[in-house]
């Protein structure tokens, strides 16, 4: 049989698998309504737990990050119900997208693209409605590069209002600091495809007290993505439907390394690799995009007039390195390379050479 030739990801998720993650995959199959995979499945929760920084519980659901998104709106809101959405992203604008789908008009604030959000103008967002049921933020947002201060956002919502703090830390947890408990966090959402190191396939919600009481008062529709029924299912360490049972022994492996490194060496690990990541980039004559840079990732101009799609995918196809382009008004004019979960300095290296052999001269 002849072997695939290794090949690069640097793209902000998927995200490379460490080979033990791999291993674990190719390990027979458990049924799900065994002892053996409650164990399993328990496990991987109590982990979670410290990942997040969280006593709160922690929720685990089949699907992608954004239909733990989805499930964020779905059992905390009711039909009229005012939340307020503030997006740094094209992640961000998903919140909204998902408020409308559900009948809801949330108020909206939105920052220039490679902008953090702006804790003044959420303050008097806040202080000019009354009632707000939610406030909808994002931890980072890969289609930017950008990281936002959550531990400020959330001390504002709370001295302005008694709205709940929603995080999307879907591409952050794991990778850039997070305090659950300690920054007054009520929903942190993720998923295991970018720094938790696994495939991606699995959901995760981490659910303050205070947010269990709305979701009992919530009257949006609900079944797959039912919170309650998720909850009444973990005294038996199962969940309500089928999970994917592979992807959580491979979960369970991930974080079981990322444990063994702490959350701290992780932290520093990242954000020494994302300043490596940013200099050398400057060093090919390339602009950062993001004024407030996340550790996840350097998002940066491609020259005036370079064909940015052109460009990438003649680095995946002759060099096998996967790099990120622009989303959206940015495709074809920006690069996101990654740099969280088991993304590490030689393959960054690795792919900074194949740009800069392909990069015309600095304009």
């Amino acid at each position: 049989m002849n072997q695939v030739p290794k090949s690069i990801m640097l793209t902000p998720g998927p995200t490379p698998l460490p080979p033990s993650v791999y291993e674990k995959m190719a390990e027979p199959i458990l049924h799900h309504r065994t002892q053996e995979f409650g164990r399993l499945f328990s496990g991987v929760l109590s982990a979670l737990k410290s990942v997040f920084r969280t006593k709160n519980s922690v929720l685990m659901v089949t699907c992608s990050g954004t239909g733990s998104m989805e499930s964020a709106v779905a059992n905390l809101l009711s039909p009229g119900d005012l939340s307020l959405v503030h997006s740094t992203g094209a992640f961000g604008d998903r919140f909204l997208h998902i408020h409308k789908a559900y009948g809801l008009d949330p108020a909206f604030l939105s920052e220039e693209w490679g902008r953090a959000a702006d804790g003044d103008k959420l303050r008097a967002a806040l202080r000019s409605r009354t009632g707000v049921k939610a406030v909808f933020l994002q931890h980072t947002d890969t289609s930017t590069g950008v990281v936002n201060d959550l531990r400020a956002l959330a001390a504002i919502i709370r001295e302005e209002s008694d709205a709940l703090v929603v995080v999307d830390s879907i591409s952050g947890l794991g990778a850039e600091e997070l305090e659950t408990d300690a920054w007054g966090l009520d929903i942190v959402l993720s998923a295991s495809q970018k720094g938790l190191m696994a495939p991606p396939g699995l959901a995760y919600m981490a659910v303050s007290e205070r947010a269990w009481k709305a979701c009992e008062a919530a009257k949006l529709p609900r079944f797959y993505f039912d919170w309650r029924a998720m909850r009444k299912s973990l005294p038996n360490l199962e969940t309500p439907f089928t999970p994917a049972v592979g992807l959580v022994a491979a979960q369970a492996e991930a974080l079981r390394l990322i444990l063994a490194e702490g959350m701290e060496g992780v932290w520093r690990r990242t954000a020494e690799l994302a300043a490596f990541t940013r200099a050398e980039v400057q060093k090919l004559g390339l602009r950062l995009f993001a004024r407030d840079a996340a550790d996840i990732l350097t998002a940066a101009w491609l020259p005036e007039g370079m064909d940015g799609k052109k460009l990438l995918k003649e680095i995946l196809e002759e060099d096998r390195i996967s790099i990120a382009g622009g989303q959206e008004k940015l495709a074809g004019r920006i690069v996101r390379i990654a740099h969280m979960g088991h993304i590490r300095k030689p393959d960054v290296e690795a792919g900074l050479r194949a740009l800069a052999r392909r990069l015309k001269a600095p304009a």
